[in-house]
């Protein structure tokens, strides 16, 4: 019995946070321990990106540089902006003190922001971060982990630049007008989910996409 509790308590001192209640945390706590928790693995790759999916995530759909999310009956919508990505583009963001939360971040080089609005009894999540963006609506009991997943898929993000610099350098004008009149166009004109409400095509008796956009998980 002593063997097994001294073991326990290894387990704790070398896992530190990792045995935790994310819902407990405050928001800022949830984007500091999620940003700053490198994994350097990837199971998903696509044209010019790869990027890693926490266990309890399914990819259900994607298109080029959309992908459509699930994990406990929320939705995400990640969009990765190459275009950004290919010409190095600055963050221009303005915190906006009228949500119910709104922060740049920083962390390892890679610059973005986090918006939380709050709309009825819903939260609208809109987080940028290494040049790929995610859109979420959740439930209060969901909010905190849908921050630390959302941040995690970002963060995980690897572009391919040889790839991307033959595709995206050929037809780049094509790719600017499909980002500006797709992405860029926030609260002014609707955002990334009232596109995907419109647009949207999946058929949700599809469990998964084609097995070669998937990689072993490392998990």
């Amino acid at each position: 019995m002593k063997k097994i509790v001294f073991l326990f308590t290894l387990l704790v001192f070398f896992t530190g946070c990792s045995i935790k209640d994310i819902n407990d945390y405050d928001i800022n706590a949830v984007i500091e321990d999620a940003i700053s928790t490198r994994d350097n693995i990837t199971n998903i790759i696509s044209s010019g990106y790869k990027f890693y999916l926490p266990r309890g995530i399914q990819l259900i759909d994607k298109n080029d540089y959309n992908s459509k999310l699930l994990s406990n009956d929320v939705y995400y919508y990640l969009y990765v902006d190459v275009i950004s990505y290919y010409h190095k583009s600055p963050l221009d963001y303005v915190v906006n003190n009228e949500l119910y939360f709104s922060k740049e971040i920083s962390y390892y080089g890679k610059e973005g922001y986090v918006e939380v609005s709050k709309e009825e009894d819903k939260y609208f999540l809109e987080i940028f971060y290494n040049y790929a963006k995610i859109e979420s609506y959740v439930n209060k009991d969901n909010l905190n982990e849908a921050l630390y997943n959302s941040i995690k898929i970002l963060a995980s993000i690897e572009y391919n630049d040889k790839v991307l610099s033959t595709t995206i350098g050929e037809n780049v004008l094509d790719y600017q007008e499909e980002v500006y009149d797709f992405f860029d166009s926030k609260r002014e004109e609707g955002n990334f989910l009232d596109y995907i409400e419109e647009y949207d095509v999946y058929d949700d008796s599809e469990d998964k996409v084609k097995d070669e956009d998937v990689l072993d998980s490392y998990d």
